[in-house]
């Protein structure tokens, strides 16, 4: 390691050695000029992604089970989304609302595969109605996707039966097994 120090300054002073002796072509000082910024751009790219990521598993490693229960529904769609950005999902997105075709989040799974999640954070378990209704949002709108439900209090013994093998189910307990980094949703097999 120590001689790596002196042979990246020798290479340096002899990169800059070059583009002195070459400053009067300015395509090459341009050239340079180019790489430099986007070399720059990358980094920082690169460390404001790893600075968000490591906020998010901050955040979710604070957060208890009974933190779930004082979140607003958005709070805990949001909630979901860090989850499963700091599992390994990308793509992560927020978009549940008034017209969200039945999905809260869509993401890609660690293994590339495209993801539709529902979100409840309901004082009651989910009853089959919802349930029906997710599996008819990846029926119409999202064939092709896993789907996940993801419920603050669990799921009837019905929606569970309604479910079957058409989506992952979390529960409160399996919700808060992944928080506390124990064990994520186990995903279909391909």
């Amino acid at each position: 390691m120590r001689g790596a120090l002196p042979l990246t300054a020798l290479v340096l002073l002899l990169g800059l050695g070059w583009l002195f002796d070459n400053a009067e072509r300015p395509g090459v000082l341009l050239s340079v000029g180019l790489a430099v910024v986007v070399a720059a751009a990358g980094l920082g790219w690169w460390a404001w992604s790893r600075v968000r990521l490591a906020r998010e598993r901050w955040i979710v490693s604070r957060t208890g089970i009974a933190g779930i229960d004082t979140m607003s529904g958005t709070q805990f769609e949001h909630h979901v989304a860090r989850l499963l950005r700091t599992h390994g999902y990308t793509k992560v997105a927020v978009v549940g609302g008034a017209s969200d075709g039945g999905v809260d989040l869509r993401a890609q799974t660690p293994d590339g595969r495209p993801l539709a999640v529902q979100c409840k954070r309901w004082r009651k378990p989910v009853p089959p109605n919802e349930v029906r209704a997710f599996l008819g949002a990846l029926a119409g709108g999202h064939r092709g996707y896993v789907g996940m439900f993801v419920a603050s209090n669990g799921f009837s013994r019905e929606a569970v039966r309604e479910a079957r093998d058409g989506m992952v189910l979390v529960d409160r307990h399996g919700l808060g097994l992944w928080m506390a980094g124990e064990r994520a949703p186990e995903l279909p097999p391909r």
